[in-house]
């Protein structure tokens, strides 16, 4: 299969097992993650949602690669008007910053995540979190991507237990639960 073939394939249904081998076919191909981001605006919703499912599979099985195009999720991330693609580009900017915080990846890449104005990404996550239309996934990353960027942005986690509160009161059972964990991590944060 070449490149356009295997972007064709992306508009048919597909089970994980298929995904996990488009992957390898596109990792083998030498399709780079920002062509798979660039088709997650695609006017196909099938094209969007399979590109973004491709990419999540190649970047998980790849962390140093998911270092490396971190902040183009980032800037793709409010412009995607698909549910499915914004659980799959939120899935993996909450495991990319995760590893910024905990210093898993290379220092330079840790440097170059903190001196970025991350202002949009945060715009967008609490955005994510509060709106009544946003999907339980989609909530659970964001608000995982908010704790993370609290880490060093004060006023985040001052922001963040009323609106994990206000969220929890009404929300499904995965974000009570993820709400509960976070707040629990934010008040001995608050103790040290």
């Amino acid at each position: 299969m070449d490149k356009q073939q295997l972007i064709e394939r992306l508009r048919f249904t597909a089970r994980k097992i298929e995904v996990i081998q488009l992957a390898e076919s596109f990792v083998e191909l030498g399709v780079k993650p920002d062509e798979l981001m660039a088709l997650s605006l695609h006017p196909v919703e099938s094209v969007r949602f399979h590109s973004a499912w491709v990419l999540e599979n190649i970047l998980l099985l790849n962390l140093e690669e998911l270092d490396y195009y971190l902040l183009d999720l980032v800037c793709y991330l409010p412009r995607v008007k698909s549910d499915s693609v914004k659980r799959h580009f939120a899935k993996l900017i909450a495991v990319g910053v995760n590893r910024i915080v905990k210093k898993s990846t290379a220092k330079i890449f840790v440097k170059i995540f903190w001196s970025e104005n991350l202002e949009l990404l945060e715009e967008t996550c609490f955005r994510l979190f509060v709106d009544e239309k946003t999907k339980s996934a989609v909530k659970v990353h964001s608000l995982e991507i908010l704790y993370l960027l609290s880490t060093r942005e004060r006023w985040i986690a001052e922001e963040l237990p009323n609106i994990i509160e206000n969220q929890m009161s009404f929300g499904s059972p995965s974000i009570r639960t993820r709400g509960e964990e976070i707040l629990r991590k934010l008040s001995i944060n608050n103790i040290n």
